[in-house]
């Protein structure tokens, strides 16, 4: 009887901490409308199709029809979107994951009154939000002065209105002609522009031309250790991806897209692609409970129950030291454990564990 008290007096437990998983979130700048209207046909749905983007800041977001039939059809229904009203060639953002938030900034250029800023706030996988904002600069080689002023105000707005370290992307078609424009300097100041995404042959270039950087995907400092390469079926893009169907190969891993969509008529930019790796805990088995101790017929027993169906590992101890355990069964959940009074034994502790 003293040796089923001690036992009793003995039965724990312990817990185990998550486990956890990565999640790539694909985000991509788009300005990639044809014709003659500046509005999305077929060769930029093509595109979105073929890349697979998560999220999207869209510039020149027009389309012939219903918007929402447009994003279920280059998205997926479970996608949603947000675009700003009131403007020509308004600017917007697509996302797979939940947009929590947004809005449009008025751009204080009085010449750019076709467009403002677009933001959103996203429910992307992992602890923290993502704050979006999809912008469209003034163009011309003679409008850096107006492209600088551009970038100090979005710096001032997402410092007005964003948390401090947030997640944060701005992205979107930024007509930059040269690296030494100011623009350049004010976003350098608190976002990171490095490595430059580039196609297959090493070209940046972004314009129908694929002689100017003009798109860019930028991103804050509190993102850069979760950059990582594009992986697309067969190639890996190390430094981001910029999508140009005519020099793409195989075209096999981006279907429906042609190899001359990014040619087609008024076709304004090439996509520029980056990843980012999200770290998400995930619920592993629950803890092991030990329970419904017993002694019968020279046998110790008790219960193991947590998660149905799960591996859990008993260890047993005659002190609490750290190394005292060892295991002395292994067993799918729910089971019974037992075994004989150990010899020359005056107590012994149990635990059980989630198997390795």
């Amino acid at each position: 009887m003293r040796k089923l008290l001690v036992y009793l007096s003995c039965l724990s437990f312990v817990c185990h901490g998550l486990a956890e998983s990565n999640v790539v979130v694909r985000v991509m700048a788009a300005n990639t409308t044809t014709g003659n209207y500046q509005r999305y046909e077929a060769p930029g749905l093509n595109i979105f199709k073929g890349l697979k983007p998560d999220i999207v800041a869209v510039q020149e977001f027009n389309y012939a029809g219903s918007y929402r039939d447009m994003v279920d059809n280059a998205f997926g229904a479970g996608f949603e979107y947000f675009r700003e009203s009131g403007y020509s060639i308004p600017n917007g953002i697509i996302s797979r994951y939940p947009i929590l938030g947004c809005g449009s900034w008025v751009d204080s250029d009085t010449g750019v009154n076709d467009r403002g800023f677009v933001w959103a706030r996203i429910d992307v996988p992992g602890t923290n939000d993502l704050y979006v904002v999809s912008v469209h600069l003034k163009a011309s080689s003679d409008s850096a002065s107006r492209r600088a002023a551009q970038a100090l105000e979005i710096k001032n707005l997402v410092a007005a209105n964003f948390p401090p370290d947030a997640w944060l992307v701005v992205a979107g078609d930024m007509n930059i002609y040269s690296e030494s424009e100011g623009a350049v300097a004010t976003f350098s100041s608190f976002l990171r522009d490095d490595p430059v995404p580039a196609d297959r042959n090493g070209n940046t270039g972004t314009n129908a031309s694929r002689s100017k950087r003009y798109d860019r995907v930028l991103f804050s400092p509190a993102l850069a250790g979760r950059l990582v390469p594009v992986e697309m079926p067969s190639r890996t893009y190390a430094d981001g991806l910029v999508f140009d169907s005519r020099v793409y190969v195989p075209l096999s891993d981006v279907p429906p897209v042609a190899s001359g969509d990014s040619a087609a008529v008024n076709m304004q930019h090439m996509a520029v692609v980056r990843d980012f790796v999200f770290t998400v805990p995930s619920a592993g088995p629950l803890p092991a409970v030990l329970a419904q101790p017993g002694y019968a017929e020279g046998q110790f027993r008790f219960s193991v129950t947590g998660t149905t169906g799960s591996s859990y590992v008993v260890h047993a101890s005659t002190n609490l030291q750290a190394a005292g355990w060892f295991p002395v069964q292994t067993n799918t959940a729910p089971f019974t454990f037992s075994e004989a009074a150990p010899a020359g034994s005056c107590r012994r502790f149990y635990r059980g564990v989630p198997s390795p």
